[in-house]
């Protein structure tokens, strides 16, 4: 007998994305190199904004409003948000619960949403498919309390939209026309999401299956100095799981953490 999958159970708006986005930068981009070729502004766009969202998700999701490793006046606490949500990564206050439930309950198999118990996939990308909503947030009695988180969490899909799509297009077409605006969508847009979305991917499956324990080898978390490079330092996962609530990841003097 065939074992009934649980169709019922999965996200088909978070998983299509998912998918969606990935197979749309693995066969567009190369297409549109091939037809326009690549320029100093596509590049440059692309950069900037991997570095504000990425940044947006590590200073501002993670260690911000996560963990509540330091105090951040309203600009900051703004424009994380803006940038946060382009990242496409859920809002906030979502992401910040499912981040304490997971430092709770690393490694539990249950309670950990994001195990890697479960395997590689599941810690990786896989839990995402399966994320109901509307989610019971009990653990973000404080976040709830923040007025610029709430409207965050309310209008994060819009949010996410207009600065994470709209935003690169637009810049695009002001530069070179529409053209250079299918650029912007495709390189800034598309493929910098992916990209982020993987790299905060790769501290869920990859930082708990490869790289040092100095700090605490009773769990899976692990440092790699590698992972802290696209991150921003979020990389040094084993010191990070140590010690959560201090504002930096990468400690040491020569560690890449440019967030610290």
């Amino acid at each position: 007998m065939i074992p009934k999958f649980p169709f019922d159970r999965i996200n088909w708006l978070s998983s299509s994305f998912l998918i969606v986005t990935f197979f749309v930068a693995l066969i567009g981009v190369p297409l549109y190199i091939a037809h326009y070729g690549l320029d100093w502004f596509q590049i440059a766009l692309f950069v900037v904004l991997f570095a504000t969202t990425g940044m947006s998700i590590t200073l501002g999701y993670h260690r911000l409003f996560a963990h509540k490793a330091f105090k951040a006046g309203r600009t900051v606490k703004l424009t994380t948000l803006l940038f946060g949500a382009a990242a496409f990564e859920d809002s906030a206050l979502d992401w910040a619960s499912d981040h304490r439930q997971h430092h709770k309950h690393v490694d539990d198999e249950h309670d950990d949403p994001y195990s890697i118990s479960r395997g590689f996939f599941w810690a990786h990308m896989g839990w995402i498919f399966f994320k109901l909503y509307p989610r019971p947030l009990a653990n973000v009695g404080d976040l709830k309390k923040d007025p610029l988180v709430m409207w965050q969490h309310k209008h994060h899909q819009r949010i996410g939209f207009l600065v994470g799509l709209v935003l690169p297009t637009l810049l695009g077409f002001l530069y070179g026309g529409w053209v250079s605006a299918l650029g912007g969508f495709l390189i800034a847009g598309v493929t910098r999401i992916v990209c982020v979305q993987h790299c905060t991917f790769l501290i869920n499956s990859l930082c708990h299956t490869l790289g040092s324990r100095p700090y605490d080898s009773r769990t899976s978390a692990r440092d790699s100095w590698l992972m802290a490079i696209p991150t921003f330092g979020e990389g040094y996962n084993n010191y990070h799981h140590s010690f959560q609530h201090d504002y930096r990841n990468g400690v040491k003097p020569w560690q890449w953490d440019p967030t610290k």
